[in-house]
């Protein structure tokens, strides 16, 4: 197949580096900076003790205007949340077929801006499990590999043989909106403390009281699901399902095994909303945003879920000082409390 990789950060790189690794066609188009480093030196997946160079891939820096990928091709979304509109309408004004655009962006609401710019046909919903970071650009590395969601459609077998040719464990879903929902509690946990507190998400989960920030977070995005007529499901690697039912255990019987899992999923990986600090924006809209409006919509609760909205927010947008935020548990351990967070002491 041929696959144009649609922003070639760490999840763009990764799987296109696989492709490309398995002899698939492969264009990346990439920043400058991201670009001039895969012309010079290759890709570089590094993953344990090992890394290797993968090569023979065209890049690109902007979309060409008459953009023609073939018949038996794909284009791989993976952009931040905050930037799927333009790719969307980019993508709607230069591909001259109705190619596949996998949509591997997190958080929801991604695949209906997508749709809303070209045939709904076109749009494979997917979600990566597998742990991948950007260590500088052209260099990514694995911290743990699990596998690739797809939901089911007129693309998808053929996708799941691409990339199942590259060695990557390949799921189908034929409830597209219960995979993408059932990655936002993987998403969510642990990241927006993480971000606010300048924390690893460990020390986040070791906090009792911000871990109970954390759980009732979790809890609010499951009943969401729920209420919305969404089942969780398993992901690739991750059990979902078990998370779904531990996390309303008592916080005695659920914190020790939840930290853990919180802790070593991530391998070295620091959490996404790292990123948007100092950027001025965030995914954060797109996750536990998305649990908020919907919680309103179907008349359920979500105070803590709108608590580490509201202080992400205010902190990418620079609301405050970083030094306001930064190793500051009480600040936002008190914001919690004050929206009524059940449990928060």
């Amino acid at each position: 197949m041929r696959f144009l990789i649609y922003g070639s950060g760490a999840v763009g790189g990764y799987l296109g580096g696989r492709l490309a690794e398995a002899g698939h066609a492969v264009s990346f188009l990439a920043r400058p900076a991201t670009a001039a480093a895969l012309r010079q030196q290759g890709l570089h997946l590094e993953q344990g003790s090992t890394s290797r160079t993968i090569g023979g891939f065209d890049v690109l820096t902007e979309l060409p205007a008459d953009l023609d990928l073939g018949d038996d091709a794909a284009v791989l979304l993976a952009v931040r949340a905050f930037d799927c509109a333009a790719a969307a309408d980019a993508l709607r004004q230069r591909l001259r077929r109705p190619t596949p655009v996998v949509c591997l962006l997190n958080g929801i609401g991604n695949e209906e801006t997508l749709a809303a710019a070209m045939s709904a046909a076109q749009v494979v919903p997917a979600t990566l499990t597998t742990a991948v970071d950007v260590r500088s650009p052209g260099v990514i590395r694995i911290e743990r590999e699990r596998g690739l969601g797809l939901a089911r459609g007129p693309a998808a077998e053929r996708l799941a043989q691409a990339f199942r040719q590259a060695n990557l464990t390949v799921r189908l879903y034929d409830d597209a909106a219960a995979m993408k929902w059932s990655k936002v509690p993987t998403n969510i946990v642990a990241n927006a403390s993480s971000a606010i507190l300048e924390w690893t998400a460990g020390a986040v989960m070791a906090h009792p009281s911000l871990y109970r920030l954390e759980v009732e977070s979790l809890r609010e995005t499951f009943r969401v699901m729920r209420r919305a007529g969404h089942a969780p499901v398993d992901l690739p690697g991750v059990p979902v399902r078990w998370l779904a039912r531990g996390v309303f255990l008592p916080p005695w019987a659920s914190r020790p095994w939840l930290s853990r899992a919180v802790a070593g999923g991530r391998g070295d990986k620091r959490p996404s909303f790292h990123r948007d600090l100092g950027r001025g924006r965030s995914e954060v809209g797109w996750l536990n945003g998305a649990v908020v409006q919907h919680g309103e919509r179907l008349g359920l609760p979500t105070p803590a879920n709108r608590v580490l909205l509201q202080v992400l927010l205010e902190r990418v947008e620079g609301g405050d000082k970083p030094s306001a935020w930064r190793d500051r548990p009480d600040r936002l351990i008190e914001r919690g409390r004050r929206a009524g967070v059940p449990g928060i002491q």
